[in-house]
């Protein structure tokens, strides 16, 4: 492309631009051929003009020639690499073509020489939330609406980043603003939905999922949401109709289908069982893996209500092998936190430190391997009047990374001598500050996050007075029911059989080293005395923390606690003994675990597994 006229005269020139401006109306709206048209007669006065090479090349696109589209944008930038609107729309082409990180290079390219240019930054975020880049574009997004705060979709894509980020509260404030903007948003009633449903409050949940529905009736979305916050309120068969009504449609069908299933025992007349079936038939069309392994996960459950342990094991061997795939577990990792918490936190290293500490708060810290029991034991402590529930709070994390002489003493980045009490001061400061924005205010919170149990030996010194309980359940149960739960990169201990003994021996270790070392604030509670002994146990363990026997605990379902975990539908029935040695069901089919874990079973356990 060579250097071409352009009009001189002014009334020329206006005329021009008048005919620009309405060949994007024509575009706008849809008329490809009239804008053609247009573009064609003004290209036959001025040849090779980049503003009109760029309007043809995005009619092409629009006429569904993206080819050509892309190659009359690519001319134009080979002419001038520094036209920020080209480079915008090249961009979208790329990324309308799934080449998304070459469209990210475009929007980049496009913010250095434009930084204040609004549509630049949101493109280069809205590509990088795609990316799964959320911290890239979080900055991004943020600037675009500085600059320009009536652009919807980067309220959007910021909410989106905030969301897949778990800062939740931001998402919220950020989706609210949308709404202010255009109150017929059935995408930000369908996010904030999302969003109140991860902070647990449910009602305005429900309420934005429903009027998203209002708005959108076809919105997958939204129905997937309802039926989620309606599970976790425990209105079992209102989430099963919502569910059902999307069901059917992928992909976010498969999702709802997913839920439903583990929300309840599947029968052969089931609609979900005649769902999951069709969805078999058309697996290998099923081109994204974690969707093929969603499938796989709950007909494995199914299989497994269903009675046909053979099959059950076989899907779910198949769905983890995808797991793996998609999220590598890394056990040297955890081996490594693992032992250095137990080389900080010594004999000598507490008694230096046992002055430190804040006493105002007594948190209860409930913790342990996933599918131990954690969510049991919190909705019969959420009955107690003297408690609040704090559920899988990432308060711990938040306390550390709000920490950094602490950080980098556990990172053996500073000496362990350089430990003081006010470090410890503050990491329970962070602590208490994380918690009262989750509006926890009472004495006597409880936090059920199950990693807590690797930082018992730091927490016990930020809080003098906290209470550990640490949940153990039969090896074989336990981990069973995490290689049986679809928890994706949340969880990707559970997706191979050395992972879960590995992980297993890790936990063991650390939380008999703690239970030894810290007798007055650490104790072991069998899930499976719970199960049997619920009265006795729940009276020791109030005991252990220094509260009052109060027999509402004892009646879990009634608890106004919500709950977002995989244990959404277990915790709404009266306690039960059905999944005590579920694993037996499977017996040799365990084997190679038990094999792992053989110092940790009994004789009977192994034989059960085909062993000895």
């Amino acid at each position: 492309m060579s250097a071409t006229a352009t009009p001189d005269d002014p009334t020329e020139l206006a005329a021009v631009n008048e005919q620009v401006q309405r060949i994007i109306q024509h575009q706008q709206a849809g008329r490809v051929d009239e804008a053609g048209e247009a573009i064609d007669g003004l290209l036959a006065q001025y040849e090779d003009h980049p503003r009109l090479i760029h309007l043809k090349g995005l009619n092409k696109s629009l006429a569904g020639d993206r080819a050509a589209g892309r190659a009359l944008l690519e001319s134009v930038l080979a002419y001038d690499m520094s036209d920020v609107g080209v480079l915008i729309d090249y961009g979208g082409m790329l990324a309308n073509d799934g080449e998304v990180d070459k469209a990210i290079q475009q929007f980049q390219l496009a913010v250095e020489i434009s930084p204040n240019y609004a549509l630049a930054r949101a493109n280069l975020g809205a590509a990088q939330v795609v990316e799964k880049q959320y911290e890239r574009a979080i900055p991004n997004l943020e600037k675009a609406i500085e600059l320009d705060g009536t652009v919807l979709d980067a309220h959007l894509n910021l909410a989106q980043a905030f969301i897949r980020t778990n800062r939740f509260d931001a998402a919220i404030n950020a989706l609210f603003r949308v709404l202010a903007i255009d109150p017929q948003s059935a995408a930000a009633h369908v996010n904030l939905s999302l969003a109140l449903f991860r902070r647990e409050r449910h009602e305005a949940a429900e309420h934005h999922a429903r009027r998203a529905i209002e708005l959108a009736p076809n919105a997958a979305e939204a129905w997937l949401n309802l039926g989620m916050t309606l599970a976790a309120s425990g209105r079992m068969d209102e989430a099963a109709e919502a569910y059902l009504k999307i069901a059917g449609q992928p992909p976010i069908g498969m999702a709802a289908l997913t839920r439903l299933v583990y929300m309840r025992k599947t029968k052969a007349d089931s609609p979900e069982h005649a769902l999951l079936k069709r969805y078999e038939e058309q697996f290998d069309n099923i081109q994204n893996a974690e969707i093929q392994a969603s499938l796989l996960f709950a007909l494995g459950k199914a299989s497994e209500d269903l009675g046909k342990y053979d099959d059950a094991f076989g899907y779910f061997s198949r769905a983890n092998e995808l797991a793996a795939e998609s999220y590598p577990f890394d056990i040297s990792a955890l081996a490594a936190r693992t032992s250095r918490m137990r080389s900080l936190a010594t004999p000598d290293f507490i008694a230096k430190h046992r002055g430190a500490g804040i006493s105002d708060l007594a948190p209860i810290f409930i913790c342990g391997l996933p599918r131990s029991g954690t969510t049991l034991t919190e909705q019969m402590f959420s009955r107690h009047p003297q408690v609040q529930a704090g559920g899988e709070m990432a308060a711990v994390p938040y306390a550390f990374r709000m920490n950094k002489p602490v950080r980098d003493i556990m990172e053996q980045e500073a000496p362990d001598s350089a430990m003081t009490d006010d470090d410890l001061n503050r990491l329970a400061e962070g602590y208490i500050s994380f918690v009262q924005r989750e509006g926890l205010k009472t004495e006597f919170v409880t936090d059920k996050m199950p990693s807590n149990y690797i930082y018992i030996g730091l927490l016990a010194l930020a809080f003098p007075r906290s209470k550990f309980l640490i949940m153990r359940r039969h090896p074989l149960d336990c981990l069973l029911s995490n290689f049986t739960q679809n928890f994706g990169q949340n969880q990707p201990f559970s997706t191979r059989i050395e992972y879960l003994a590995s992980t297993y021996k890790e936990f063991d270790q650390i939380a008999t080293n703690w239970a030894s070392l810290l007798p007055d604030q650490v104790r072991e509670l069998r899930y499976e005395d719970i199960v049997t002994d619920a009265e006795g146990q729940m009276r020791s363990a109030l005991d252990f923390v220094g509260l009052p026997w109060d027999s509402d605990v004892l009646d879990h379902v009634k608890s106004t606690r919500q709950v977002n975990t995989a244990s959404v539908s277990q915790v709404r029935e009266p306690i039960y003994s059905s999944s005590v040695a579920r694993w037996q069901r499977y017996g040799p089919l365990l084997k190679d675990l038990a094999l792992e874990l053989k110092d940790h079973l009994s004789e009977a356990d192994l034989k059960a597994c085909g062993i000895g």
